[in-house]
């Protein structure tokens, strides 16, 4: 561009420009336009025309350069920061795949601890189950040897506590006062008697106070006994009927007999059953 500037510079002032006159002479320099451009009809705006023109290509190819200076800068640099990024990001990814790794391990190793546990558990399960089976029978066994061993036993209550009133030869003269007997009985043969005639004497008094005899249960088995009292209190005074060791209900209805070892049962049998009215 400053080469073609340089073609139209004039040797003469500024007010001799070839807006105001193209009659004034250019310079003999070797720079000035030649005569025969002006002498061809070459006007000022054409002359303007060409240095705008001019102007505007060099202005054009400095914006362009210094764009791509500047683009070439901003790329180089986001190229670099997406360079480290990328390296952070492979960095870290590494990490996590360790730490994933890690997890997968301790993953696989809890899950054949819960494995091993888990087979554990249900071999004790197994076990509990089996020792839970075998205590019920072992407790029902006990039950049933302590029950028999205290069918011979009675319980005697209400009789006031004093010196020697637990002896043989007391309990035995209790025994013949309260239930009228004419003989002193013997305490270790005659608990059958004993029982028979406490029921059939109402009622029982020691010394002007009320005592009461009964067999000498577990308290298992009382508890058990003493379930069926509502279905014998319905069946008192209808029908024949008697608690067996050592706990169940025998009903005689019509020639029938049927034992019960659910009180539930019992009751639903006695209330579908039997009449309020003994017919």
């Amino acid at each position: 561009m400053a080469n073609k500037l340089r073609k139209y510079k004039y040797s003469g002032p500024a007010s001799a420009r070839p807006e105001a006159s193209l009659t004034q002479p250019f310079s003999a320099s070797s720079d000035s336009p030649p005569i025969s451009q002006l002498e061809s009809g070459m006007g000022t705006e054409d002359w303007k025309a060409d240095i705008l023109a001019s102007l505007r290509e060099d202005i054009s190819a400095v914006i362009k350069g210094e764009l791509k200076n500047a683009l070439s800068e901003d790329f180089n640099f986001l190229k670099n920061e997406l360079k480290e990024v990328k390296s952070e990001i492979a960095n870290n990814t590494a990490a996590i795949r360790s730490e994933v790794d890690n997890m997968k391990t301790a993953i696989r190793d809890v899950e054949e601890g819960l494995s091993t546990w888990l087979d554990e558990m249900t071999s004790l399960q197994a076990a509990v189950a089996q020792l839970k089976t075998e205590m019920a029978i072992l407790k029902e066994k006990n039950d049933d040897l302590e029950g028999r061993m205290r069918r011979c036993n009675v319980r005697i209550a209400g009789v006031p506590e004093e010196t020697g009133s637990s002896s043989t030869a007391a309990v035995s003269k209790l025994l013949k006062d309260v239930l009228k007997l004419e003989k002193d009985i013997l305490i270790d043969r005659s608990h059958r008697e004993v029982l028979r005639r406490a029921r059939g004497t109402r009622p029982l008094q020691y010394q002007g106070e009320p005592i009461s005899i009964f067999p000498d249960y577990t308290a298992n088995v009382a508890r058990a006994r003493n379930a069926f009292n509502g279905g014998r209190n319905l069946l008192r005074g209808r029908v024949r009927y008697g608690i067996m060791f050592p706990a169940r209900l025998r009903i005689s209805y019509k020639g029938d007999s049927k034992e019960f070892l659910d009180p539930e049962k019992a009751m639903a049998y006695v209330k579908s059953t039997i009449p309020e009215t003994n017919t």
